[in-house]
């Protein structure tokens, strides 16, 4: 679960910068890459450092973070999830808005790089969520159709991209996003431990 600490890194350079970011207009970025969000504050608020300068001391901080013991917990049923899906054959992928170096820092310090087939990052596509662009990367990348992917989210931005992307998505209640309207999302859940294959077989439609 890495959303706070995005959001106290985020916020700790609103208040650097001096810019008067809303919690509204922030939310609005929950999901998006960092340099969607970045280049939109730079126009809107016209602040020194250029928005690629902002995104360097973002990942610099956060990989910094991510060295401190306990900063990104595990979500509660995640390790058990991934190696109930893997031991049944089910590949799974990881499909960040975040920049590649901080997807592996993360896999590597819950030690579950190895459940996973691949990674495609916010670093490989030219629109960020809420377009479809990473799902359907993954699914080229997977030789799979869209309808035989299933994507978890915590985020509306991301659980707009699945679904744009035609695949079944399941929205995770995740109280470090925020007040996220998941409701378009085909199953939403509080904890990652109400998944279990059956549930996630029968949402899938085979093409």
């Amino acid at each position: 679960d890495s959303e706070k600490a995005y959001q106290e890194i985020e916020w700790s350079l609103y208040r650097e910068l001096g810019i008067p970011v809303t919690p509204e207009e922030h939310r609005q970025f929950i999901g998006t890459s960092e340099q969607v969000m970045w280049h939109y504050m730079k126009e809107k608020y016209d602040f020194g450092p250029a928005p690629e300068a902002m995104m360097m001391e973002e990942r610099r901080r956060l990989l910094e973070l991510l060295d401190k013991p306990g900063s990104i917990p595990p979500m509660e049923g995640i390790k058990d999830l991934i190696k109930s899906l893997d031991h049944n054959g089910i590949r799974i992928w990881v499909a960040s808005s975040s920049t590649r170096i901080i997807i592996e820092k993360v896999l590597q310090k819950l030690d579950i790089q190895e459940y996973f087939t691949g990674i495609v990052s916010g670093d490989d596509v030219k629109r960020s969520k809420p377009a479809p662009d990473i799902f359907l990367l993954v699914a080229e990348k997977a030789g799979e159709h869209p309808a035989n992917c299933l994507v978890i989210e915590d985020s509306e931005n991301g659980i707009q991209a699945a679904l744009a992307a035609g695949m079944k998505v399941v929205g995770l209640l995740n109280p470090n996003s925020g007040k996220m309207d998941l409701s378009a999302a085909d199953m939403i859940i509080e904890n990652l431990t109400e998944l279990s294959i059956s549930s996630i077989s029968g949402l899938i439609v085979q093409k």
